[in-house]
C-alpha cells in the first residue's frame, strides 16, 4: 500500500511545530527532532466518570476522543483511511489487570484536509462494573499504520456510592438544543464549553440516596472569575428510586468567559455538594480566555524579553501588528492559509486554561506552573499521579511529567488538594 506523499509532510509539519514551541528561538533551518507520539498524547482526550449501580459495584465509564490529525491516513481509491487500536485497563494495587477491553476502530476521511483536522474526532465510550477501591487506569492507543503506541496512566479512586446516605457523582456536561434532552448514549463535552451555536449547556449527575420517596432540594449557583455570584436557582423533587439522574440546563445569556458551577444537595440533616468549571465561548473566539491579557501575556513564554516588553506596553493596534509580524516570521508552512505554529500555541494556551485554572484567586491555567511547562514543551509523554501517602484519595497530590524525547522530568505538588500544583523539581 502506497502512502500519499502529503502524509509525510504532515508528520514533518507536526514535528516542526512540536520543536518550535519547545525551544522558542530555534530556527527552521536547524535539525528537527521530535516524537509524533508526544503530539498524539497531547491531542488525545479522555475523561472518566463513575456512577452507582443496583449492586455493590460501581459503573466506570471512560469516554475518549481521537482527532484525525494524530492518525496516519492512506489513500485508497477516492477515500483516505486510517485505523487505531485502544486498550483500556484497570490495574489493582499489585499492578494486575482486573478489567480490560481492546477495541479497534477504522476512520475514513473524504478529503486530505479532513485528515489534518484537529476538530474531527472519533469518539466512543467503554463501561466497566468494578468494585470500589483504588486503581490505576491505563489507556494505550496504537496507530495501526505506524504501530507506534501512546500510553496514558492515571490513578483513580472508584467510590462506593452506598457508603453514605447521600452521595453524588461528578458533573457531566452536554450541548444540546431545546428540542432534545441528553441521552445515555450521548457524548459529554470535556472540557465543558457552550459554543455560540449552542442554545443550551446541560448538566447531569447521578445521586444515590437511601431515603427515596422523601423530599430533596438541589441548589445551583454560578460565579464568575471574580467570585461574584451571577446566577442561582433551586429545585425540589421526590426520588422514586435510590438512584436518580438529575438534568439541568444553562441557557442564560452569559457573556463569554469562565464560570464556576456549584451544586448543593440537601435532604434533612444530610448534605453533599459538587462543583465544576464551564466556559462560554464568544462568537469568533478561538481561545477560551477570561480577558485580553490572557491572550497577550502567555507570549512571555516564547518571546524574547525585549520584544515582550514592547508588546505589553503598546496600545491595542500596535499589539496586533507585533503579533502579526511575530507569527508571520515563524509560519512553518506559508503556502497554507493558516499558521500551524500559531494555532498550536493557542491550542496549548486553550488547554491550560481549560484544565489548570484555579477558581479561588481567579488564576488562569496558562499562568500556573503546569500551564507554563505545557505551553513551552507540549503534552508530556507520560504523567504519573500519586498522593503523599499510600492512599490515592489523599488531599495532597503529586504529578510527575515525563518528556522521554528530550529527557526531562517535572514534579508538581498540590499541597491542599485545590488544583494548585507547584513545580518542586525539574530534571
Amino acid at each position: 500500500m502506497i502512502k500519499n506523499i502529503s502524509i509525510i509532510r504532515k508528520i514533518q509539519l507536526s514535528v516542526t511545530i512540536f520543536i518550535l514551541l519547545q525551544v522558542p528561538h530555534l530556527s527552521l533551518s536547524q535539525s528537527l527532532k521530535g516524537n509524533i507520539s508526544d503530539i498524539m498524547s497531547g491531542l488525545l482526550k479522555y475523561n472518566v466518570f463513575t456512577s452507582p449501580s443496583q449492586t455493590r459495584e460501581t459503573y466506570v465509564t471512560v469516554y475518549y476522543s481521537i482527532p484525525n490529525d494524530v492518525l496516519l491516513f492512506t489513500k485508497q481509491d477516492t477515500l483516505f483511511k486510517a485505523g487505531f487500536e485502544i486498550t483500556i485497563a484497570l490495574l489493582n494495587k499489585n499492578n494486575e489487570p482486573v478489567k480490560t477491553k481492546i477495541i479497534q476502530k477504522k476512520v475514513t476521511a473524504q478529503t486530505f484536509s479532513e485528515t489534518n483536522s484537529k476538530n474531527i474526532y472519533t469518539k466512543d465510550q467503554v463501561t466497566f462494573l468494578s468494585k470500589p477501591g483504588n486503581y490505576r487506569l491505563i489507556l494505550n492507543v496504537m496507530d495501526l499504520s505506524t504501530r507506534k503506541p501512546v500510553t496514558l496512566k492515571e490513578n483513580i479512586s472508584i467510590p462506593d456510592f452506598k457508603s453514605k446516605p447521600l452521595k453524588c457523582t461528578k458533573i457531566r456536561f452536554y450541548t444540546k438544543t431545546k428540542s432534545r434532552l441528553p441521552q445515555e448514549k450521548d457524548f459529554p463535552v470535556f472540557p465543558p464549553v457552550r459554543e455560540p451555536e449552542d442554545s443550551l449547556l446541560w448538566t447531569q449527575f447521578y445521586l444515590y440516596t437511601k431515603e427515596k420517596a422523601l423530599p430533596h432540594k438541589v441548589i445551583y449557583t454560578i460565579s464568575n472569575v471574580q467570585g461574584k455570584n451571577v446566577y442561582s436557582d433551586s429545585i425540589k423533587f421526590v426520588p422514586n428510586s435510590n438512584i436518580k439522574s438529575l438534568l439541568y440546563s444553562i441557557g442564560q445569556p452569559f457573556s463569554a468567559g469562565k464560570y464556576f458551577l456549584e451544586i448543593f444537595i440537601i435532604h434533612g440533616k444530610y448534605k453533599t455538594s459538587l462543583s465544576e468549571y464551564f466556559f462560554i465561548r464568544g462568537k469568533g473566539q478561538t481561545a477560551l480566555i477570561s480577558d485580553i491579557s490572557s491572550f497577550i501575556k502567555p507570549m512571555q513564554y516564547i518571546m524574547d524579553k525585549k520584544l515582550y516588553k514592547k508588546l505589553i506596553t503598546s496600545d491595542i493596534e500596535q499589539q496586533k501588528t507585533i503579533l502579526t509580524e511575530f507569527w508571520k516570521e515563524r509560519d512553518p508552512e506559508p503556502s497554507t492559509e493558516i499558521n500551524e505554529l500559531e494555532n498550536e500555541f493557542y491550542r496549548r494556551v486553550n488547554y491550560t486554561n481549560q484544565h489548570f485554572s484555579l477558581y479561588k484567586g481567579g488564576k488562569d491555567g496558562w499562568h500556573s506552573d503546569r500551564g507554563r511547562i505545557y505551553i513551552i514543551y507540549g503534552a508530556p509523554s507520560q504523567i504519573e499521579t500519586m498522593s503523599s501517602n499510600r492512599s490515592f484519595a489523599s488531599v495532597s497530590r503529586y504529578e510527575i511529567w515525563y518528556y522521554t524525547n528530550i529527557g526531562k522530568k517535572f514534579v508538581f505538588y498540590d499541597k491542599f488538594g485545590n488544583n494548585n500544583f507547584l513545580l518542586v523539581s525539574e530534571e
